[in-house]
């Protein structure tokens, strides 16, 4: 990530460090990645057009590579389970 945006990767970890969303606290590089894979679960699972696809295949394609690790993730950072996900849709 640092690389494409043209710095360095301690440029990019400090830059997150100083500034968290609407300028409060800042974040790691993990903390927001996860973010960004589980905001992109959410919309996979609230889309009808995923429905053929399990919901470890899900994980798979969002990074995770655990479907039991993706489940724990998806209660603990979603408010629920990947299957009660769907159904809410």
């Amino acid at each position: 990530m640092a690389r494409e945006l043209g710095i360095s990767q301690r440029s990019l970890h400090r830059c997150l460090a100083e500034r968290g969303e609407g300028g409060e606290g800042g974040t790691t590089f993990a903390t927001a990645l996860l973010g960004f894979r589980m905001q992109a679960a959410r919309r996979m699972l609230g889309d009808a057009r995923f429905d053929r696809l399990a919901v470890a295949e899900i994980g798979f394609r969002v990074g995770l590579r655990d479907a039991s690790h993706f489940v724990r993730l998806c209660r603990q950072q979603l408010g629920a389970t990947p299957g009660a996900l769907r159904r809410l849709r």
